[in-house]
Parts: structure tokens; C-alpha cells; sequence
């Protein structure tokens, strides 16, 4: 487990435009939830989320018995959505760096909240609550 995460669960209640989330460690382990059950077999592939670019966009995201797309890799970022335009919910995904290790952050955001206000909100967390965020400049 990693330490000082204690109180994170605080943290994500506070989030009022994420739907879901799950904070959770290197091998998997729940730290923090908000909004639902985690299984924690559906966070297992996450761990290997920014492995592979093909395999990821391939396979999407579960999370909550849902299954996303996925159409944005941008290590350590990757995103996407399920549903329609006018309906559904978008899913984000935020590794960060803690004491050398990954901790992962992934969030659900509904209508009318999208992926340019959220997953910069994911990023912010991340570094406030989880450890460093390294996000490459563009070219």
C-alpha cells in the first residue's frame, strides 16, 4: 500500500464533477473510491494502460461493469468516452510518481462536463494529492 494516501477518500468527495473514481496503487490495490464499487480485477489492465498504444485504444477501458472507448493516448495520460453526444460519460486516466512508484487516478465525468475540463482537473489532483505528473511538451 502507499503511504500517505490516507485520506484521499476526503479528497475525492470533494470532486463534485467527477462521477467516479478510483485511486489506486502499483499492483492494483484500491486506495480511494468515489461513486461506486470498485472491482479491483477491472483496475488490473489499467496497469499496463501505457504500454501499448494499439493494445490500449484495441481493448478500451472497464470500469464499473462499463466499457469505454479509448481514442486518446497520450502517456500518462489516456482517454475516452462511452455513449452519445448527448448522453454517456467520458473516462480519464492519470499516472503519477510517488516515492518511485506509479499510483494511478482514473475518473468518470457526465454530461455537460467533457474531457478539456476534467482531465486537467485529474492532472491537478494528481499532483496535489499523489506525487509527480510528467506531461512531455509537444514537439
Amino acid at each position: 500500500m502507499v503511504e500517505g494516501l490516507e485520506n484521499l477518500n476526503e479528497e475525492l468527495a470533494k470532486q463534485n464533477e467527477w462521477a467516479k473514481a478510483v485511486i489506486f496503487d502499483h499492483e492494483g490495490h484500491p486506495v480511494a473510491s468515489k461513486g461506486f464499487n470498485v472491482n479491483p480485477a477491472e483496475l488490473l489492465p489499467y496497469l499496463h494502460a501505457l504500454d501499448s498504444r494499439d493494445a490500449t485504444i484495441g481493448a478500451g477501458f472497464i470500469l464499473a461493469g462499463n466499457h469505454f472507448d479509448v481514442h486518446r493516448f497520450h502517456p500518462p495520460l489516456v482517454y475516452g468516452r462511452r455513449g452519445g453526444p448527448d448522453e454517456g460519460e467520458g473516462i480519464a486516466l492519470c499516472q503519477a510518481i510517488r516515492n518511485g512508484q506509479p499510483v494511478y487516478g482514473v475518473i468518470t465525468y457526465e454530461f455537460p462536463y467533457l474531457s478539456a475540463r476534467c482531465v486537467p482537473q485529474l492532472v491537478d489532483f494528481c499532483r496535489k494529492y499523489i506525487g509527480t505528473v510528467e506531461i512531455p511538451q509537444p514537439n
